[in-house]
């Protein structure tokens, strides 16, 4: 790998990781200038997906298992991946991300500061959630994966995320 683009995708990393932890927001990161290194094929973001923060669902209202993880993908946008993932019913259940670090109970949750990720695809096994576009400057002020009843307007279960 080109010794500039490496550095440029760490600092990348180092700026967007930096907020996951601290519970700070963070201010978007501009790309890094366009440079003469080999293809996007040879970084290692082309590779296939890096793992950047983990999670394990627990109670709010309702029972989850299951971890989540907030995966950078080649393309540099950002997805979060559900694996060995349980819930009773996905009736009425969003995935939704939230700046804050844990959530215990829905009124933690500033319901105009979410970011919807869509409907629960389903009770069980490994789902992937696309986190829009227009995020991935940001995606790492998000802290916490929740699954959010959308009839009911409450938390079932949270997942925050914490540094690979």
């Amino acid at each position: 790998m080109h010794r500039a683009a490496g550095s440029a995708l760490v600092v990348l990393s180092i700026a967007l990781l930096a907020g996951c932890t601290s519970g700070a927001t963070t201010t978007p990161v501009a790309s890094p200038p366009p440079s003469t290194a080999p293809s996007a094929a040879s970084s290692p973001a082309a590779s296939g997906p890096t793992t950047v923060a983990m999670g394990t669902f627990h109670r709010v209202d309702a029972d989850a298992t299951g971890t989540v993880a907030l995966e950078h993908l080649a393309d540099g946008t950002f997805a979060i991946v559900f694996e060995e993932f349980s819930i009773a019913s996905a009736e009425h259940t969003n995935v939704i991300l939230v700046s804050n670090t844990d959530v215990t109970k829905g009124a933690d949750i500033d319901q105009t500061k979410i970011v919807d990720l869509g409907p629960l695809t389903g009770t069980a096994g490994m789902q992937d959630y696309k986190v829009p576009a227009a995020m991935t400057a940001g995606a790492m002020g998000y802290h916490t994966v929740v699954l959010w009843d959308t009839a009911m307007k409450h938390a079932n279960a949270a997942a925050p995320l914490t540094l690979k």
